[in-house]
């Protein structure tokens, strides 16, 4: 069992959370693969509504890997294919695909194809290729989930609604024309909350603190509104404490940057305005932010472009992708993007954490007041600017498979009793790195057996019981238990699950199925316990085998973690926490990746409790939570 799509029961988002993609990797494709083309020759009419196909893809789980070419330069193939059009059935030459195309992996071609075929009936400019034969590329991203998205709604919203519309990405409740009554139009007190002490009480979290938006995106907020409502800047801070990400455009950008104290998330002095560049370099060729094809050209503005004061520098130095031609980085830059204060800040300690980077957002900077969506893209370089705001939109770890949210489920019952009176456990917990929304806990009883009591409000309907949990931050979790009288002797089989949002997607995790024999004859009414792992669409899939650890605190041991079939993927598994009064030690242990050549996916316990593994992902979320408690 595996995690599935609610109303379509597809596998294939469950497999492809259970990939890692840190960094990009060569992968191969069989025919039968479906491409989206990204560059001039194929999409030059259709390259904003390919984003919206994405995205609808995503929304309705099928995962989409973005496939860019190691250390490629600006304008270079990604990889050759020899395909045919889907919508015309027509056979293509081999073509050297630009641009960051998009991939859908042969075996999601199925599901796949009906939301390629309904959208291409209402948007016939976007072109979708399947290949004929197999072919190999550079797999940068593996998108999993439709990210959420805020926008700023501070007078100038109407920039990013017009990009917005011309992808046809629609808001959280499905209207693409985000209109100001959208839920995820928020106004800068909205933004900021009630306190300037409480930096995540605004309506980019819930209650508790934790995120529940993928992107914020601000066009145009100004710099003395910034000053006159730190609080923000202060917020969003806060929020790229995440795997976020910020899009800030023309005098957006200064807002964030040089406010003091809260700003400076890329420079450590913010910016002086630029003069906008004719001419342009090009860096990081194979990063998903600088994915172009054809000539670009920036607009005017009050902010068309960005310089370092004298001396300064960007905390990264892989920070600009566009600048003027000729120039030194830090003069007349058009493009920047990285993480906030750098690379993966508050892992010097622990580097072998530090390749996922999932503690800290991303931050993208714009110059330029408002872009073109005028097509086709070739003819018009001013368009270009509108795709470098998309590209950021898929770019947030929360929407890949490494930071998106899921939460395991593992169910526990004793093997065997000799009294009818049996408790089942239920640990459950969100090991992903973004938010879980509105998480519901659900235990179905077996037949022939009589709903007793069960823990935290746990409410009895028809033999199911369920938990209303709301929101789950990352590492956050709880235990629910649920008493019954077992009737005849016999074998009974308990299932739960649990149901959750990631992003807009609705997730059901299944627990493996717990057995208990009640056996009156039998001389133990313990008999060990029999426990059902998560099928874990996240983090890990295989046998979780849990370790020993220090002696008064939750210990994670070694987690071994197969994918299905023979796709083998590295997962981090685990980390121990041992506390005490005096000292808070912090230990890891990393889950090794595997092969299942059955086919299988799921995780199933080997010793008497099996609920080890699911507790040390629990711990490794509480010492994440507890390095940012003491933020301000």
């Amino acid at each position: 069992m595996m995690a599935a799509i609610k109303g379509t029961g597809t596998l294939a988002l469950a497999l492809a959370i259970g990939l890692t993609s840190a960094t990009a990797a060569a992968d191969d494709f069989a025919a039968g693969s479906l491409i989206v083309p990204m560059d001039t020759t194929y999409q030059d009419l259709g390259m904003f509504e390919a984003y919206g196909l994405v995205y609808e893809l995503l929304r309705q789980g099928v995962p989409v890997r973005w496939v860019i070419k190691v250390g490629k330069s600006n304008g270079d193939v990604d990889f050759m294919a020899t395909s045919t059009d889907v919508a015309s059935g027509d056979s293509l030459e081999p073509h050297g695909y630009r641009g960051g195309p998009w991939v859908i992996d042969a075996a999601d071609a199925a599901a796949a194809m009906p939301v390629i075929e309904s959208w291409q009936q209402a948007n016939p400019n976007t072109v979708v290729h399947e290949a004929t034969d197999a072919f190999s590329g550079d797999v940068s991203l593996t998108l999993v989930v439709a990210p959420t998205i805020a926008m700023m709604a501070d007078g100038n919203q109407k920039i990013a609604r017009k990009y917005m519309q011309a992808a046809k990405i629609p808001d959280s409740v499905g209207d693409p024309t985000w209109p100001d009554s959208s839920p995820d139009m928020l106004d800068p007190g909205e933004v900021s909350g009630p306190t300037e002490e409480n930096h995540h009480d605004g309506a980019l979290f819930d209650a508790d603190g934790d995120p529940v938006y993928c992107q914020f995106m601000s066009m145009h907020w100004g710099v003395k509104d910034a000053e006159q409502n730190p609080e923000v800047v202060a917020e969003i801070r806060d929020f790229l404490q995440s795997p976020t990400h910020l899009f800030a455009e023309c005098q957006a950008v200064n807002a964030f940057e040089n406010l003091d104290p809260h700003g400076y998330y890329l420079t450590t002095k913010g910016f002086l305005i630029g003069d906008g560049p004719d001419t342009y370099d090009y860096f990081y060729g194979d990063s998903p932010f600088a994915q172009i094809d054809g000539p670009f050209e920036s607009v005017g503005g009050s902010e068309p472009a960005y310089t370092l004061p004298e001396g300064e520098k960007y905390k990264a130095s892989d920070t600009v992708m566009i600048t003027e031609a000729g120039t030194p980085v830090g003069v007349n830059d058009v493009w920047m993007s990285g993480f906030i204060d750098g690379l993966c800040p508050g892992f010097e300690d622990i580097p072998d954490f530090s390749g996922l980077c999932l503690t800290a957002g991303k931050v993208s900077y714009l110059g330029g007041h408002e872009y073109d969506t005028d097509v086709p893209i070739s003819e018009n370089a001013k368009s270009q600017g509108a795709r470098l705001f998309l590209n950021s939109l898929f770019e947030a770890p929360c929407a890949t498979a490494d930071g998106v949210a899921h939460v395991s489920v593992v169910k526990s019952a004793p093997a065997v009793v000799n009294q009818p009176t049996v408790v089942y456990d239920l640990d459950y917990v969100n090991d992903g790195s973004m938010t879980a929304l509105d998480v519901t806990i659900t235990d179905t009883l077996p037949e022939g057996v009589t709903f007793v009591s069960a823990t935290d409000n746990g409410e009895h309907i028809d033999g199911v019981v369920t938990w209303d949990v709301g929101n789950l931050g990352e590492g956050e979790g709880a235990t629910v238990s649920v008493t019954v009288e077992l009737g005849e002797p016999g074998v009974y089989v308990n299932l739960a699950s649990a149901s959750y949002s990631a992003g807009v997607n609705d997730l059901i995790e299944d627990a493996e199925p717990a057995t208990t024999e009640y056996d009156p004859n039998s001389d133990s009414n313990t008999g060990g316990s029999e426990t059902g792992g998560s099928d874990t669409a996240g983090t890990s899939a295989g046998t979780d085998t849990a370790g020993t650890g220090d002696s008064g605190g939750m210990s994670g041991g070694t987690a071994t973690s197969g994918t299905a079939g023979d796709t083998a993927g590295s997962v981090t598994a685990t980390a121990g926490d041992t506390m005490s009064t005096a000292t808070d030690t912090i230990g890891s242990a990393t889950g090794t990746a595997g092969e299942d050549d059955t086919g299988g996916c799921g995780c199933r316990s080997g010793d008497s409790d099996g609920r080890g593994a699911l507790l040390s992902l629990l711990a490794l979320g509480l010492w994440r939570r507890r390095r940012t408690s003491a933020r301000p």
